[in-house]
């Protein structure tokens, strides 16, 4: 999160156009909502996960509008994916690092607020874990706790598409259309002021989660039943 070299920034290029080429024409990627963009934080980007496609679809949707990964923003990922070490230098040189999802991750948390410190931006899934259905599940309250306690602008982002080209499961992408829809930049701004309980947290959190559900089709705004995943807060 320091000066980038040209070395840096060239590879990042060529990597953005190996992948750009691949969603474009295998996946017939297809971008909306491109003029809520931003290049600069702190900026939260929070997106629906469905597949293990449409991280990097947004990265691509990202780049191709200026934004690069590990120099403009840096993804959250669960920490599974860095286990296979070539994989893990691949992933991180991209802006990708670990998070333990069953556990606060001190490592994890620190790393989001150096990002957000030094006016960069956060991706990644409030959700949690990958819906096993396409619907939209519940957001986990502590991504607006971060936002209401640094006042952190969020950018949503809706993803269509992808839960069809790879579903939880398959080993190979399927040549399906993928969609990434932005919508505007908001703020938790009726939260600022109040006291941050859990109950204040869950709405904030509910909030965020509309947000992003307005860019999805009916079918995937959907509340899934209870279930005890991720996201679910324990009574």
């Amino acid at each position: 999160m320091t000066a980038v070299s040209l070395s840096r920034r060239i590879y990042t290029e060529i990597v953005k156009d190996i992948f750009s080429v691949y969603y474009k024409l295998y996946h017939r990627l297809r971008i909306e909502g491109a003029e809520h963009i931003r290049a600069h934080g702190p900026l939260f980007i929070v997106i629906n996960h469905i597949s293990a496609l449409e991280p990097f679809a947004l990265g691509v949707a990202l780049a191709e509008h200026g934004v690069l990964p590990g120099i403009h923003f840096w993804t959250v990922a669960k920490k599974e994916l860095f286990q296979f070490p070539p994989f893990a230098a691949f992933i991180s040189s991209l802006g990708m690092f670990p998070i333990d999802r069953e556990r606060f991750d001190k490592s994890a948390m620190k790393t989001i607020l150096n990002v957000l410190r030094e006016n960069k931006i956060i991706a990644l899934a409030p959700e949690g874990t990958r819906s096993p259905t396409g619907r939209l599940q519940l957001f986990q309250p502590v991504v607006a706790k971060i936002a209401i306690t640094r006042r952190v602008p969020i950018l949503p982002v809706g993803a269509m598409g992808s839960e069809k080209a790879m579903p939880i499961g398959a080993k190979f992408p399927r040549p399906h259309p993928i969609t990434i829809r932005f919508g505007p930049v908001f703020e938790l701004s009726e939260f600022y002021d109040v006291p941050l309980t859990d109950e204040v947290a869950d709405r904030a959190a509910w909030v965020m989660r509309a947000h992003v559900a307005e860019l999805l089709p009916e079918w995937m705004r959907e509340v899934p039943p209870p279930s005890g995943r991720i996201g679910e807060r324990k009574r």
